[in-house]
C-alpha cells in the first residue's frame, strides 16, 4: 500500500519546529490511511474525524444493534454480541426474530379483529406471548375494557 502525504509551504513554514512537522506529517498520514482503508469497528475500537490542522474534531461510537436498530452505548458488555443486544441475537438464532424487508406482512402490526385499532403485537409475535388472542378467532385488544365494540 501506498500512501502520498502532502504538506503545505504555509504547513511547513509556520510549524514551529522538526518535531511538531513530524507530527503533522504522521497525523495526515494515518488519516490518509483511515480515509483509504474506511472505518474499521470492533468491540474495541471506534472511529474518529480528525480536521485539516491534526486534531480530534468528532468521535463516531457505532453502538446500534443492527438487529433491533437500538442504542446499545448503555449496554453492559456482558449482554452484548458486538455491538448487538445480546436478546436480540438469541432471538434471531432461534427464529423469533426475522430480518427481513420493512414492507413485509410479518413487520406489521396486527389489528383487533373486533373494533379494527392497531394492537402492540406484530403479526410475527407468537400467540402464546400475545394478550387477547383468541385461537381460530384471531387477535382481539390487548386490553378488552379499551376495545370500542
Amino acid at each position: 500500500m501506498s500512501i502520498k502525504v502532502t504538506l503545505t509551504e504555509k504547513e511547513i513554514l509556520d510549524t514551529p519546529n522538526d518535531s511538531k512537522l513530524g507530527e503533522l506529517t504522521r497525523n495526515k498520514y494515518w488519516q490518509a490511511r483511515r480515509d483509504q482503508e474506511g472505518p474499521q469497528y470492533d468491540d474495541e475500537h471506534f472511529g474518529m474525524v480528525i480536521g485539516d490542522d491534526g486534531l480530534v474534531k468528532s468521535i463516531i461510537r457505532p453502538y446500534r444493534c443492527s438487529i433491533c436498530g437500538g442504542d446499545t452505548s448503555g449496554i453492559d458488555y456482558d449482554y452484548l454480541v458486538g455491538y448487538d443486544h445480546l436478546g436480540c441475537v438469541l432471538d434471531e438464532e432461534n427464529g423469533i426474530i426475522q430480518i427481513e424487508d420493512e414492507t413485509d406482512e410479518n413487520l406489521q402490526y396486527d389489528k383487533c379483529v373486533i373494533c379494527g385499532k392497531e394492537t402492540p403485537y406484530l403479526r410475527s409475535t407468537h400467540i402464546d406471548l400475545r394478550e387477547g388472542y383468541v385461537e381460530g378467532g384471531g387477535q382481539g385488544c390487548y386490553q378488552p375494557n379499551i376495545c370500542e365494540k
